[in-house]
């Protein structure tokens, strides 16, 4: 059996040193990436494997990325949209050169959430956090804050400290989509959004109702829904609105799962879209193109968000400001319908 290859190996190999070798391996921006590269390709042809318990016990690094999700519940089989398996899986792509690893923790709660990163924190588990489902006076960001531990958020907060986020361009994307119901004729429009706990619905509303009043539209309350984005919210949401003595002709819909819901509602109804009412949402996955009709959707591949989180986060390990770290995504509309109401 041939023996275990070493950095010595490597180097040998390469005709580098070994502290080049070591550092390569450890992915320091000291080291040119042509130079990282070459290195990398030895040691995967001599299928070199990083023992990191020993690189733990040397450098106190465990090369674990630590992401933190929300799973309200494990037996609830509805479709919620993007999950976050997508999102593990595009910061692991990023990952993959370098000798960081994704580690996916699941809370059943906001609370829950906030003990696990105060473990991973305290004991050193992780070398840095992305988390995403933020609030705007997130108790987890202000934590991870006060104790310096890097840490990426998929979504932004209120907070005076800035801190490292990647996050759609929610204020534009509502005013993209609301702007073009009105602009089509609709008066009366509806807005299945997320719960408001979350900072992105907050910014969804505002965005909302500003849209509405720079258009002389009146605000109504009741054309607001927020819950868990599945396709029964919106089918339930949709048996409620449509009963309304005004009921709305436009459902703007934070994702493809509440859509899909809503185009149940109009089936069971006898509904019929462009004729009674219209559906137009916002989606990472661009499965509406399949729905019966095709439906208009604010569409963001959720490679883009994922990949930014990995890269934000490989910069702030390696000494980045967090300020300097931060960036929002603007989707591309994409037009299936004229969402028009016709006889």
């Amino acid at each position: 059996m041939s023996p275990r290859p070493t950095i010595k190996t490597i180097a040998k190999e390469t005709g580098l040193s070994t502290a080049t070798v070591s550092k390569a391996l450890n992915g320091s921006p000291q080291v040119r990436p042509n130079t990282r590269d070459k290195i990398l390709d030895v040691a995967k042809k001599l299928g070199y494997e990083m023992n990191l318990s020993g690189v733990q016990l040397r450098t106190g690094k465990t090369h674990q990325i630590a992401m933190i999700t929300v799973i309200s519940s494990p037996h609830d089989d509805e479709w919620g949209g993007v999950g976050y398996a997508q999102l593990v899986y595009g910061v692991s792509d990023v990952l993959a050169d370098t000798p960081y690893r994704v580690v996916q923790y699941q809370a059943s709660s906001y609370d829950e959430s906030l003990e696990i990163i105060q473990r991973i924190v305290a004991n050193r588990k992780a070398d840095g956090i992305i988390l995403p489902g933020t609030r705007a006076r997130d108790a987890r960001v202000e934590y991870m804050q006060q104790q310096d531990f890097p840490f990426v958020t998929y979504g932004m907060t209120e907070l005076e400290r800035p801190h490292a986020y990647v996050d759609t361009h929610n204020q534009r994307i509502v005013s993209i989509c609301v702007e073009r119901l009105i602009a089509k004729g609709h008066r009366r429009i509806a807005m299945l959004n997320a719960d408001s706990v979350l900072m992105y619905s907050h910014d969804r509303e505002r965005a909302y109702r500003h849209s509405l009043d720079a258009a002389g539209l009146p605000f109504d309350p009741s054309l607001i829904a927020n819950g868990e984005l599945t396709p029964g919210f919106g089918r339930e949401q949709f048996f409620e609105m449509s009963m309304f003595d005004d009921p709305p002709t436009a459902y703007f819909c934070a994702n493809e799962a509440t859509a899909m819901g809503v185009l149940s509602g109009f089936h069971v109804r006898g509904y019929e879209h462009g004729r009674d009412a219209v559906v137009i949402a916002t989606d990472d996955l661009n499965v509406s193109q399949y729905f019966s009709p095709p439906i208009t959707t604010c569409y963001l591949p959720i490679s883009k968000p994922s990949q930014a989180l990995g890269e934000f986060m490989l910069n702030l390990l390696n000494g980045e400001a967090p300020e300097k770290l931060q960036k929002l995504f603007v989707p591309d509309l994409i037009e299936r319908s004229s969402d028009e109401l016709h006889s």
